[in-house]
């Protein structure tokens, strides 16, 4: 019994671990679709293609500065620092990786590019620059986070925006805790009964 109490503790300290608060993330940066798709766990993928202004389960946009539309298979915004004019990507139950496919190049002419940042704690994850034509642009961390935000390129002329179109936009989302402490606790259970068992 005691075992048994002793190993349901560490399991609860871990998942109350993954609840923790600043991390220090370690980031990998794709261009490649394909690439991100092979780094990422196939059953944690979930795909908005905008067809519709119904989001997908658990994704969020917040759009600080002005609205975006949502048309064609299309999210249409614009990033402006002046404004300022900002989104973010959010997804409640918590993401460890993030991509899309964005162009940058088609709407609004030249612009000035924009920065991803994990939204959390300001991590500057890269920049999507302005010739971005239908391109994928994603990233994996090793630790989760619950949302994504587009700024203006912090070195932009005074007087410039980005318009962007995001065409496809996937994440990686992190397993539930409460599913992980099920598992846990059924796993904890098959032990007691195949203890009984062999006794």
């Amino acid at each position: 019994m005691k075992k048994i109490l002793t190993a349901l503790t560490v399991f609860l300290f871990v998942i109350m671990g993954f609840a923790g608060g600043a991390q220090a993330y370690s980031i990998t940066t794709y261009s490649n679709y394909l690439s991100w798709l092979d780094a990422i766990d196939p059953n944690t993928y979930v795909n908005e293609n905008f067809e519709d202004t119904t989001l997908e389960p658990n994704f969020s946009i917040t759009e600080i500065g002005g609205t975006g539309t949502i048309a064609f298979g299309l999210y249409t915004n614009i990033v402006d620092s002046i404004v300022p004019r900002y989104q973010i990507f959010n997804y409640a139950t918590g993401m460890y990786a993030f991509g899309g496919f964005f162009n940058l190049n088609d709407p609004g002419g030249p612009g000035s590019s924009i920065d991803v940042y994990i939204n959390d704690d300001n991590t500057f994850v890269m920049n999507i620059p302005a010739i971005a034509d239908d391109f994928f642009y994603g990233f994996v961390t090793d630790g989760s986070f619950l949302g994504v935000r587009f700024e203006e390129y912090a070195q932009a002329p005074a007087g410039y925006q980005e318009t962007y179109y995001g065409i496809d936009v996937s994440l990686a989302a992190v397993p539930e805790p409460t599913t992980l402490l099920l598992l846990g606790f059924g796993l904890i259970g098959l032990a007691g009964v195949s203890r009984k068992l062999k006794k």
